[in-house]
């Protein structure tokens, strides 16, 4: 009698503790509580804007490739630090990953101005890989860290041409005409005699449709995703080099809290981040550009051999 209530009391004890083994989560089966990391994005979302989404294609799909690791948090539109103060906002941690544009925000990343300078750059594939091959650089780095920033990718475009309210044919054409720009732009501009107004990309066309610019510079992805040919219809295909000073930067502290491999990832796929950013944008905007002239909506004018010299 008492070997059988040893025997039971036995089976019991074994059936609940291989219950309780059971039930306790194991290293390999353990879920893992994702590191959520918040970007700001003056832009639009990806879904309406095409710069936004070839630019933050290295982060979405780090966030994709890290199996639930890695959770972003994305603010579109400026709506957690606005444009002009995204290096102060890097730099507190408000955000943890932003598209920095130095241009925005004169004296603060001077070095990173230089990939802005004019007619230095037109294509989109190039220019991401050469930009990111500056960034290594010691000194841009060093001005990076003053502001507990560092490079994580490329955000770049394609050339820049002028945009118009009414027909522009020369750089002639251009004196005294308010255009909207931003960074080494304007001293180019203000060179060929046009007056540069320092005015965020979201909001120029609300400056053009009320005269408070006579245009701006854009390439016709960027003039796409915001219908600039609804109010400059006239494009002046003067190639004033692309968006150089402009690039994804990621909180130094945040940096350290991310795993090691989905750091390596992040470094690995900047390569492909730039060719799947140039098919996604590159292609549309040529793409576009012919249809809006097919269509009647925007008139292209070509830079005389003299004016390309003087530019």
């Amino acid at each position: 009698m008492v070997a059988e209530k040893l025997l039971k009391a036995w089976f019991v004890g074994m059936v609940i503790f291989l219950l309780a083994v059971s039930l306790t989560p194991t290293a390999g089966t353990a879920q893992v509580k994702p590191i959520t990391l918040k970007m700001s994005v003056w832009l639009p979302a990806p879904t309406v804007n095409v710069f936004a989404k070839s630019n933050s294609w290295l982060v979405q799909e780090v966030e994709k490739r890290s199996g639930g690791r890695l959770k972003v948090d994305y603010y579109w539109s400026g709506s957690l630090v606005p444009a002009k103060e995204t290096v102060s906002g890097l730099k507190t941690g408000v955000a943890d990953i932003a598209f920095v544009n130095a241009g925005y925000e004169p004296g603060k990343l001077p070095l990173c101005n230089v990939g802005g300078l004019p007619a230095i750059s037109h294509d989109y594939y190039s220019s991401a890989m050469a930009y990111g091959e500056l960034h290594k650089m010691p000194e841009l780095i060093a001005e990076l860290d003053q502001h507990n920033i560092m490079y994580l990718g490329h955000t770049t475009n394609i050339s820049l041409g002028v945009w118009t309210r009414r027909p522009v044919h020369s750089i002639a054409e251009l004196k005294g005409k308010k255009i909207a720009c931003s960074g080494e732009a304007a001293v180019v501009l203000r060179a060929l005699g046009a007056v540069p107004v320092t005015i965020i990309s979201t909001e120029v066309y609300q400056a053009i449709e009320k005269g408070t610019a006579d245009g701006g510079i854009a390439n016709p992805g960027y003039a796409s995703d915001y219908k600039w040919w609804e109010v400059a219809p006239y494009y002046f295909e003067l190639l004033l080099g692309n968006n150089g000073e402009i690039f994804t930067g990621i909180n130094k502290d945040s940096w350290k809290m991310i795993p090691a491999d989905l750091q390596k990832m992040f470094i690995d796929l900047r390569e492909e981040a730039a060719r799947k950013g140039h098919e996604i944008y590159q292609t549309n905007a040529e793409n576009q550009l012919k249809t809006q002239v097919a269509k009647g909506a925007v008139t292209v004018s070509q830079p005389s051999a003299a004016d390309v010299a003087q530019l």
